[in-house]
């Protein structure tokens, strides 16, 4: 009885240290400062771009858990004062086989070729930034807490309702698809330099059901997993302070066509004006003044 207890508390230590070792990484990826701003055409052709390592070397979560992905993926990554710019190749043997299926912001990514990474700016292996696009350059973002855990919405562990300002381009060629991002740097929050964050990157090709990761993500899990993801060093950012100031103005006219007995038409306006600011007193904390 005893030694099938040491036996199996000797299984279930092994079975805890096998998991632990399995959520550490020793991926490191290499951002670098660029002279020249990229043209955002989906295009990599650019200046920019050059001598710029790629990163590479992205493993299935799907449909073979941690063998090499069946196609090629290449990322970049740049910074400059104001944007952090990421650049992705993904190379298809059959770009004839790329798969489109939607063209809305934040539309699904699952049902569609596409590509995602996600920034731990403050690298505590919770929280972070996820931005992703398909073929057809679509806008995908959202903030993740808690590894996005607690489902969807405002209120949940992933909120897909958050709309940061940013752009993609992406392009279509005989090699496979490619796509620019450039993120403002006051769009994202992270402490003082120098910065080291969590990232990972993920790519779906569809037409093969297959899902990759540059840091290896078991299949249960997605890109939200942060504490799977690996780290990105070499960014020496200025802490932006976000200001934001948008006015608006709405107005409206009110006309009964049909007054009563011996009384006119008359038409009834209204109006109202007012301004929005968003300013960060703090790279964590904003003052939101409507």
């Amino acid at each position: 009885m005893k030694l099938s207890f040491l036996t199996g508390a000797a299984a279930l230590i092994g079975l805890v240290i096998t998991t632990l070792s399995a959520q550490q990484t020793d991926r490191v990826a290499r951002a670098t400062r660029i002279a020249a701003t990229p043209v955002l055409d989906g295009d990599l052709s650019d200046d920019a771009w050059r001598g710029i390592e790629p990163i590479a070397g992205f493993v299935q979560a799907e449909p073979v858990e941690g063998q090499p992905a069946s196609e090629r993926t290449e990322v970049r990554i740049g910074f400059d004062d104001t944007h952090l710019y990421v650049a992705v190749m993904c190379y298809d043997s059959e770009p004839q086989g790329i798969l489109i299926t939607d063209s809305r912001r934040d539309s699904d990514l699952n049902e569609t070729d596409s590509f995602q990474f996600i920034l731990d700016t403050y690298r505590d292996r919770q929280n972070g930034f996820v931005f992703g696009t398909n073929p057809a350059g679509i806008e995908y973002d959202g903030q993740v807490s808690n590894e996005g855990l607690g489902g969807g919405g405002a209120g949940g562990g992933f909120n897909r309702n958050w709309d940061g300002s940013w752009q993609v381009r992406t392009r279509i060629a005989d090699d496979g698809w490619s796509a620019e991002f450039a993120i403002p740097l006051r769009t994202l929050r992270y402490g003082t330099a120098p910065q080291t964050w969590g990232v990972n990157f993920s790519r779906n090709i569809k037409r093969k059901r297959e899902l990759v990761y540059w840091s290896p993500v078991a299949r249960v899990y997605d890109i939200n997993r942060l504490s799977s993801a690996g780290e990105l060093h070499g960014l020496e950012l200025e802490t932006p302070r976000n200001f934001k100031f948008t006015p608006y103005v709405v107005g409206s006219v009110l006309r009964n066509y049909r007054p009563p007995a011996n009384e006119p038409v008359r038409t009834k306006y209204d109006g109202d004006a007012g301004f929005d600011i968003k300013f960060g007193v703090t790279p964590s904390l904003n003052l939101d003044v409507t």
